[in-house]
């Protein structure tokens, strides 16, 4: 379309998003987005938060669907698209979505813990190989079988609480290896 402005809209969701769907079965979102534009005051010498400036966003597609379940009211966002006046209401045909890192941290389906996406924490390789019988204190009491007595199961790897472990010092901590065991 001739006449559409490119822009790039940067502030806080108001409100919940609304997911719908048009009659051929294609999701489609809109949500409020308030952008607070910072203004230097001159005469204090000091800057200060300007008149919010509410626009209008929507989306459609899968991308409707990943910011409906994904977005909540007061999360910081950017977006761009084009923008349009009508009626004293500025609205943004969005392009993308996304979360802004500068107030927020988000995780993508491969960097989500493994705790917190439901899936069970990747095993930890053992140094030692796992012996044929059990200690002699968890040994069960010896029975005549004509049957081979099956292989003990390897204990799991014990979970990581990945929220209550202690904050790393620095960068090179999380990327080392642990020497605690976890």
């Amino acid at each position: 379309m001739s006449g559409e402005t490119a822009a790039v809209i940067r502030g806080r969701v108001y409100g919940t998003v609304q997911l719908r769907h048009t009659e051929r079965g294609t999701p489609a979102a809109r949500f409020t987005v308030v952008q607070v534009p910072r203004e230097y005051d001159r005469a204090r010498g000091q800057w200060r938060d300007g008149e919010p400036v509410p626009v209008i966003c929507t989306v459609t597609g899968p991308l409707a669907r990943h910011v409906a379940e994904c977005l909540t009211d007061a999360v910081h966002v950017i977006a761009t698209g084009n923008v349009a006046l009508r009626d004293n209401v500025l609205y943004l045909d969005s392009a993308q979505v996304g979360v802004d890192l500068a107030h927020h941290v988000a995780y993508i389906d491969d960097t989500l813990p493994a705790v917190l996406a439901g899936r069970a924490p990747a095993r930890a390789a053992r140094a030692a190989a796992t012996p044929a019988s059990p200690p002699a204190h968890r040994a069960a009491p010896a029975r005549p079988t004509t049957a081979a007595r099956p292989a003990p199961v390897p204990a799991a790897a014990p979970e990581t609480d990945w929220w209550r472990s202690a904050p790393r010092t620095s960068w090179d901590a999380a990327t080392a290896p642990s020497r605690t065991g976890r």
